[in-house]
């Protein structure tokens, strides 16, 4: 609009100077008339002047000089910019799009690692229990299970903190879901556990850490308003961390 409304105003510009007997374009060697046809040879000549064709048909002479060229260099600006804006606007569309398949892969990963993670704690009672697995192969796969839940406990906390992530209210249950039921296999799995067992040093840290982001998720202390079904499932999750340790 801008655009086209310097092509406009330079055009009118150029036909009133006619009106007023200071003809600044020639055409054949003439001065352009003052009349409907001046009129339409100065839109012409603004026109073509803004697109920098100039045919050259119609000239300025004098200081419709000095016009001519501030309005071709004005129009050349603004066609840059709305180029430049286009280009931008598809560039967004481009990374909006990407974010938002890389951002969905990142949530079923998050799914289907928390579903590793319960049968992996589920496999590691099992084994205990049955006596069939030495304490050292059980305490690796242990410190493995839990290094992986923290990594998506971490991913969880970060989606209800960070207010620009937005995720569909059946995937987020999905995952508080899956995360409340690995932390409730995790408290039972650490019950088990003899006060003999001996607990290496990341495990430890894994489970403090566990603690901490867990303890932080609940319907008060996250920074949003969330329905109900997913308040419950956070306060479920808090309530389970305090069974970590």
């Amino acid at each position: 609009m801008l655009w086209i409304a310097t092509v406009a105003v330079c055009g009118l510009g150029y036909w009133i100077a006619g009106l007023l007997g200071a003809h600044g374009l020639r055409e054949a060697g003439a001065s352009v008339g003052d009349g409907f046809d001046g009129l339409l040879t100065s839109l012409y000549f603004s026109f073509v002047t803004a697109t920098s064709v100039g045919y050259g048909d119609v000239v300025p002479v004098g200081m419709a000089r000095i016009v001519a060229v501030t309005e071709a260099a004005l129009a050349l600006l603004i066609f840059g910019a709305v180029i430049s804006k286009f280009v931008s606007h598809r560039q967004d569309e481009l990374v909006r799009e990407i974010h938002r398949v890389t951002f969905d892969e990142r949530l079923n990963r998050v799914q289907s690692n928390l579903h590793a993670v319960i049968a992996e704690f589920l496999a590691i009672n099992s084994a205990y229990e049955a006596g069939n697995v030495s304490t050292q192969r059980i305490s690796t796969q242990l410190d493995s299970a839990v290094l992986l839940f923290l990594a998506e406990l971490r991913t969880t906390h970060d989606l209800l903190y960070q207010p620009r992530l937005v995720v569909e209210e059946g995937v987020l249950g999905a995952i508080l879901a899956n995360l409340a039921s690995a932390l409730e296999v995790l408290a039972e799995l650490l019950a088990n556990l003899p006060s003999g067992f001996v607990r290496s040093q990341p495990f430890q840290i894994a489970l403090r850490n566990v603690s901490h982001l867990a303890e932080d998720i609940c319907g008060n202390c996250v920074p949003h308003a969330y329905t109900p079904r997913l308040t419950f499932w956070m306060d479920r999750i808090q309530k389970t961390s305090r069974q970590i340790h």
